[in-house]
C-alpha cells in the first residue's frame, strides 16, 4: 500500500510545478489565461490535489490511487491547448509516478492516455504528419522513461528485499551469538574460580560473578563503597595501587601461583592464588590479560586445623612419653635385672627418646609457624596508602588533603592494624570536615624521640565536656547524631586498643568550630624487644 505522505508528497511537486509555470505564463503571456481548456486544466490540478488531501487513502484499495496520476495526465493534456508552450513534457510527472508504484501494465496505459490528450486537445498548427510525428515522439519518449523507471523501481525494490532478507539474517546470526554468549557468561558464572580479563590501560572488559562477590565489584565493574584491599601478606602492608593484581596484569606481568592475600568489605581474610594468561586482542599494539584468581583459604585453614592437631598431639604425647622415659632410666639403675632385660630396656629408651626428639620438632615448627613477630613498618608508606583509598571521597567533598614531614618513618609494629587505625581517624576527618575543608597529616619526631605522626581537620570539632568520652564504645557527639552522619562510634576505641598494643599513646585535641587534633607517638622498637 503506498503510503499516504507519499501519495501527498507526489502531488504536490506536480502541483507546485502547475503553479510556478502559471506564475510566468502571467507574467510574459497573459492571454493564455483566456483559453478554456487551459483554464479547465488548470482547475482539474486544484480539484485532484483537494481530492489528494481529502480521501483516506489507507482504507482503500492500492489501485484506488491510479487516479490522481490519471487526473493529472488529463490535466496536461487539457493545458497543452496553449499555443507555443511545451506544456507537454510535464507528463513526465505522472508517468514516473505510475511507474514508480504501479505495474507496467499502467504505465502503458498512461503513456496512451498521453497520446490521446495529446490529439484531442493539443494546438492544431501544421498538417496531419506533423501531428502525428509529435504524438509518435511523445509516445516514445514517455515510454523509454515509464520503462526506464519501473525497471529501476523493481531492480530498487528487490535491492531493498535482499537487505531486508540480510539484514533478518544478520540480526538471527546476532541473536545466536547473543545466546551463545549468555551461556558463556553463565557458564564462567557457575564458576567457583574468580575471572577477569583486563586491557592494558587498567579497564575491566569482563568478569564473572565470582570476581564481582570476592572483590565487591557491581555488574558494571565499578567498586563498591566498601571495596576489598590487597595485602602482601595476612594482616600485612596494603599492597600499593600500582601493584594490585590488575595492574600488574594490566602492565603485562605474567604470575603463574603468586600469593595475594584479600581482605574483604565484610572483614574476612581470603588467600588468593593468582595466575595470569594473555588473550587475543582485536587491534595490533594492544593486550589483553585473563586473570585467574582461585580462593585457597579453604586449604590454608585445613592446613592450619593439621598444624594445630599436630600441636596438640604433640604437645599431649610428650608427657606419657617424659615419664616412660623417665621410669626405664630408673629400671636401667638397678643392679638385679637379667642382661636380657636390660638390653630391652635400652631399646624402649632409645625409642622413647626418638619419639621425644620428634615431639620436640613438631612442636618447634608449629610454633614457628603460629608466630607473627612485629616487623619494621613505614608509617609514611601506610599514611599514603590509606590516603590513597580516601582520595575519591576527599575529592568529591572538595576538600583537601596534605601530607607533609619525613619521607620515611620507620617503627616496628603491625601494618595490617596501622592501617586500620589510619583507616579510622582518616575517615571521621573527612566525614566530619565541610566541604572545601582542609586536612594535613604530619609525620616526625616527637621530643622524647618517638615516631609522631599528627592528623589536623578543620572540621566541626569537639565539644570539652564530650571529648573525655571519644573513646567510649558508642559513644557519638550530639552534632553527629542530629546532622546524621553515618557512623557506629566504635572506632576511636579500636584504634586506641591498636596504638596501645604497640606500646604507643593516641591523644585527642578539639573544640568547637575549632577542628580536632589527633596525635599518635609511637616507639622506634618495641618496649619488650629494648628490655630482651
Amino acid at each position: 500500500m503506498i503510503r499516504t505522505v507519499s501519495i501527498w508528497r507526489w502531488q504536490l511537486v506536480f502541483t507546485a510545478s502547475i503553479v510556478a509555470i502559471v506564475v510566468m505564463i502571467t507574467a510574459l503571456t497573459p492571454g493564455t489565461l483566456g483559453i478554456p481548456l487551459f483554464i479547465t486544466g488548470l482547475a482539474l490540478v486544484v480539484v485532484t490535489t483537494l481530492v489528494a488531501f481529502a480521501v483516506p487513502w489507507q482504507r482503500l484499495p492500492r489501485r484506488a490511487v491510479v487516479v490522481l496520476p490519471l487526473l493529472d495526465t488529463l490535466a496536461v493534456g487539457l493545458a497543452t491547448s496553449a499555443p507555443d508552450i511545451r506544456l507537454g513534457l510535464l507528463w513526465v510527472f505522472p508517468v514516473t509516478w505510475l511507474a514508480t508504484y504501479f505495474t507496467m501494465h499502467w504505465v502503458l496505459v498512461g503513456v496512451a492516455f498521453c497520446g490521446v490528450c495529446l490529439v484531442l486537445f493539443a494546438e492544431r498548427t501544421g498538417d496531419t504528419a506533423d501531428l502525428l510525428l509529435r504524438v509518435l515522439t511523445v509516445i516514445i519518449t514517455l515510454s523509454f522513461l515509464g520503462v526506464t523507471v519501473r525497471i529501476g523501481s523493481q531492480r530498487a525494490r528487490a535491492a531493498r528485499r535482499l537487505l531486508e532478507r540480510r539484514s533478518e539474517q544478520v540480526n538471527r546470526a546476532a541473536e545466536r551469538a547473543e545466546t551463545n554468549q549468555r551461556r558463556v557468561t553463565q557458564i564462567i558464572d557457575a564458576l567457583g574460580v574468580a575471572l577477569v580479563v583486563v586491557a592494558g590501560d587498567g579497564r575491566i572488559l569482563q568478569m564473572n560473578d565470582a570476581y564481582r562477590a570476592l572483590y565487591g565489584r557491581d555488574r558494571f565493574g565499578d567498586a563498591l563503597p566498601s571495596t576489598a584491599v590487597e595485602y602482601d601478606r595476612r594482616r600485612g602492608a596494603a599492597v600499593p595501587p600500582g601493584r594490585t593484581t590488575l595492574a600488574r596484569a594490566a602492565n603485562g606481568e605474567q604470575l603463574q601461583g603468586e600469593r595475594v592475600w584479600l581482605f574483604d568489605s565484610e572483614g574476612r581474610w581470603h588467600a588468593l592464588q593468582v595466575d595470569t594468561q594473555t588473550i587475543a586482542a582485536a587491534a595490533e599494539g594492544t593486550h589483553i590479560t585473563l586473570v585467574v584468581i582461585d580462593d585457597v583459604t579453604e586449604l590454608l585453614e585445613a592446613a592450619e586445623e593439621r598444624r594445630a592437631l599436630a600441636a596438640v598431639v604433640s604437645h599431649e604425647l610428650r608427657n606419657p612419653l617424659t615419664a616412660i622415659i623417665g621410669h626405664v632410666d630408673l629400671l636401667l639403675e638397678r643392679d638385679d635385672l637379667a642382661p636380657q632385660v636390660t638390653a630391652q630396656l635400652e631399646v624402649i629408651a632409645n625409642a622413647g627418646e626418638r619419639m621425644e626428639n620428634l615431639v620436640a620438632s613438631t612442636l618447634e615448627t608449629t610454633r614457628s609457624t603460629a608466630e607473627e613477630p612485629f616487623e619494621p613498618v613505614d608509617l609514611r608508606e601506610v599514611v599514603e596508602a590509606s590516603a590513597a583509598s580516601y582520595a575519591p571521597l576527599i575529592s568529591g567533598s572538595r576538600q583537601e588533603l596534605a601530607i607533609s614531614g619525613a619521607e620515611s618513618l620507620v617503627i616496628y609494629g603491625d601494618a595490617f592494624r596501622l592501617r586500620q587505625v589510619l583507616d579510622n581517624l582518616l575517615s571521621n576527618a573527612v566525614k566530619y570536615t565541610p566541604a572545601g575543608g582542609r586536612i594535613t597529616v604530619r609525620l616526625g619526631s616527637a621530643a622524647d624521640g618517638q615516631a609522631e605522626l599528627v592528623i589536623r581537620d578543620t572540621g566541626s570539632g569537639i565539644a570539652p565536656d564530650e571529648l573525655p568520652r571519644v573513646f567510649d564504645p558508642y559513644f557519638r557527639t550530639d552534632r553527629a547524631v542530629l546532622a546524621g552522619i553515618a557512623g557506629t562510634g566504635l572506632g576511636m576505641g579500636i584504634a586506641r586498643g591498636i596504638v596501645e598494643a604497640h606500646e604507643g599513646s593516641i591523644v585527642v585535641e578539639s573544640g568547637l568550630g575549632a577542628g580536632t587534633t589527633i596525635t599518635l607517638r609511637f616507639p622506634h622498637r618495641r618496649v619488650k624487644e629494648v628490655l630482651a
